[in-house]
């Protein structure tokens, strides 16, 4: 079901007219660089949705809290910043913000891995991400200020090139494909790190290499589009509400069904309020934010 949405929202994305929802189709046949381009916003947008989705699933379950989320822990702010402040020294080619991207999300998940160590509460270690966020948030406005740049909050897919594109593709598929290869350590993620330790599984390793793997999925795509938020944590609690224990399914749903929102989300705010577009980023998080509202509301009355 997953993959016949995420088709219908791809051709619904490449083929329909930048003009109103009331008036949808408006190319050609001979329209090929318009064709051109919005199949390189929907690709780029389907690997945005599915990576986000599954670093916020893979974080989720190394940290043993369904509140965490790339763009709550700093994650994907200390992206942004590092690659906007290595930009300004070292000369840009193809593929250098993503390489300056990533050494900013590997120090913070370094700060994340020094935090796991100190087993503090759930509610604690959330509240030191959005600390995180807001400090690196802050250091962007104070770069942008020096530079006179624009810092736009919310992302969107406007200015995606082809060239760019080809990239997205080729580390996105080389992200998804490492993460894979992970998926069969899902259901041990069910015991503390010690039991599956006891089960002969090297956790502690197998964490780190998935960190790593998150790091280059985050800077990918802050270095080629920006940040988002929300849908990180949003779209795992939806997989996990819906499939309850069948842990196998996790993976492909979270992929596809964070995909699928991404695409949607572009596909409003490109056509809504034709000629104005709305950054793809913003639409996505007024779907997640009442969403997470019911997940942290629905969490504190089971606590209770």
């Amino acid at each position: 079901m997953n993959i016949l949405i995420l088709v219908v929202f791809g051709i619904l994305n490449i083929i329909s007219g930048d003009n109103s929802l009331l008036n949808l189709f408006k190319l050609q046949v001979n329209d090929y660089p318009i064709l051109q381009l919005r199949l390189s916003r929907t690709m780029t947008a389907l690997f945005t949705g599915g990576l986000i989705s599954l670093s916020g699933l893979f974080l989720q379950l190394i940290f043993r809290n369904d509140l965490v989320d790339p763009g709550l822990v700093g994650l994907t702010s200390g992206t942004s910043f590092f690659k906007n402040l290595l930009a300004i020294f070292l000369p840009a080619f193809l593929g250098s913000q993503v390489i300056y991207g990533l050494v900013g999300a590997l120090i913070i998940v370094s700060i994340l891995i020094w935090l796991k160590t100190k087993v503090i509460s759930p509610t604690r270690f959330v509240l030191f991400g959005v600390c995180l966020t807001i400090f690196f948030i802050s250091l962007n406005q104070v770069l942008s200020y020096f530079t006179h740049g624009q810092l736009d909050l919310f992302s969107g897919f406007n200015l995606v090139s082809p060239s760019v594109t080809y990239l997205m593709i080729i580390l996105g598929a080389i992200i998804v494909t490492g993460l894979m290869f992970f998926d069969k350590y899902i259901p041990y993620y069910a015991f503390n790190d010690q039991k599956i330790l006891d089960l002969g599984i090297d956790i502690r390793k197998i964490n780190l290499y998935i960190l790593v793997i998150i790091s280059l999925a985050i800077s990918t795509i802050v270095g080629i589009v920006g940040e988002f938020f929300f849908i990180g944590i949003v779209i795992p609690n939806i997989v996990k509400s819906i499939n309850g224990t069948k842990v196998k399914h996790y993976f492909i749903d979270t992929f596809m069904l964070g995909a699928n929102l991404m695409l949607l989300s572009d596909f409003i705010g490109r056509n809504l309020f034709y000629p104005v577009e709305i950054p793809a980023g913003l639409i996505c998080s007024l779907i997640c934010a009442p969403i997470l509202f019911y997940i942290v509301l629905r969490g504190n009355y089971e606590s209770r």
